[in-house]
């Protein structure tokens, strides 16, 4: 099932708690509604579900608007953060109570309660009341009672956020692997971007109830549309240094009190045309694309070294000559040999660095 919000906003008293959201997600597609606490996400959720009615804009489903239409009429199956299982209830009649309100005769919804159970690989807990159930048994007792409407619309808000990290991982590929087997169009909350990364076909990152940007993992990763987004994908986040535009004869160059590097060719290019001579930027850069080397762009002072297992990750102080700047942070190989307080220098991958207007916050 295709769903389109259209000009979308939500209002609780003076709060604009999303603001003309439009986002078009296609028949079978996984998408993502990504950001931090108070960004909109559940609210936009919540008026897919038809639980929260829109102040306005409108919501399809296909070709039909559906915004006057009661959620139980929507054909959705939804999972909730807490999984709001009954525990008087069995596991069984848990996942067939769905099926029990729409008054399906007893053995036709305990046969598909039964084969929803089998989906999720809990056919043998089928007796057991919720509360001798693990966190992820409950979970995927919640989403066998979504799954056992045969909705056309799957609608999961943080579902994950309760189980340990180890479950987790494991919950995300078995959520995967069921939407891609079942074909049906999910929607998914999340303010964990692991999750949605690795999740969702699509993700729209929202803040403040506005949306940031609406692309694919890949996109998202590495074309930001602007500092926000940068800034909130990616772990360790990316680094961020402001800095001035220098042009001097068709070189391009962006400087600051420890730094003087010149743009490649093609960048330098489309920033000349877009920014004027003395023009305030962010640089960006991740730091997988920094590297400690003998020769680089960059010096600095190691102020830390966290250990990653994989990967050392090391917070550098820019600046030389007593000199203090901006701290950068770097993602080293484990064999790395430093300490605290050495010097070094910093070469980065300049095809891979990022620029943004420091005014509007919006990617060159």
């Amino acid at each position: 099932m295709e769903v389109t919000l259209e000009e979308l906003s939500k209002w609780f008293g003076q709060v604009k708690a999303v603001s003309n959201l439009s986002l078009k997600i296609e028949d079978g597609e996984f998408v993502a509604l990504l950001g931090p606490s108070g960004c909109g996400k559940t609210t936009t959720l919540l008026m897919i579900a038809g639980i929260y009615k829109p102040t306005s804009g409108r919501i399809y489903f296909g070709d039909r608007v559906v915004n006057d239409l009661p959620p139980k009429d929507r054909k959705i199956g939804m999972v909730f953060q807490d999984y709001a299982l009954y525990p008087h209830m069995t596991v069984l009649q848990n996942i067939a109570f769905p099926l029990k309100l729409q008054r399906v005769p007893r053995k036709v919804r305990e046969e598909r309660a039964r084969e929803a159970a089998e989906l999720v690989q809990i056919e043998e807990l089928l007796d057991r009341r919720p509360s001798q159930l693990s966190g992820g048994q409950q979970q995927r007792v919640a989403l066998a009672r979504a799954l056992v409407k045969e909705p056309d619309i799957l609608l999961l808000d943080e579902p994950l956020s309760n189980l340990d990290a180890k479950l987790r991982i494991t919950m995300r590929a078995e959520l995967k692997r069921l939407q891609k087997e079942l074909g049906i169009t999910t929607i998914f909350v999340t303010h964990d971007q692991l999750e949605a990364l690795t999740m969702a076909d699509r993700i729209a990152v929202l803040d403040r109830g506005e949306l940031q940007q609406f692309s694919t993992p890949d996109e998202l990763y590495n074309s930001p549309s602007n500092l926000f987004v940068a800034g909130f994908i990616g772990t360790p986040p990316m680094n961020f240094i402001g800095a001035s535009l220098e042009r001097l004869a068709s070189e391009v160059f962006l400087v600051n009190e420890v730094l003087r590097l010149r743009l490649p060719e093609e960048l330098a290019r489309r920033v000349a045309t877009s920014m004027s001579a003395s023009a305030q930027l962010v640089l960006g850069i991740r730091p997988e694309d920094v590297a400690i080397a003998q020769e680089g762009e960059l010096e600095g002072e190691i102020q830390v070294l966290e250990p990653l297992g994989r990967d050392l990750l090391v917070t550098i102080s820019l600046g030389s000559s007593g000199t203090q700047g901006p701290t950068i942070k770097v993602l080293a190989p484990p064999t790395l040999r430093a300490a605290m307080g050495d010097k070094v220098k910093l070469q980065l991958d300049m095809g891979r660095i990022h620029l943004f207007d420091k005014a509007t916050g919006e990617a060159l």
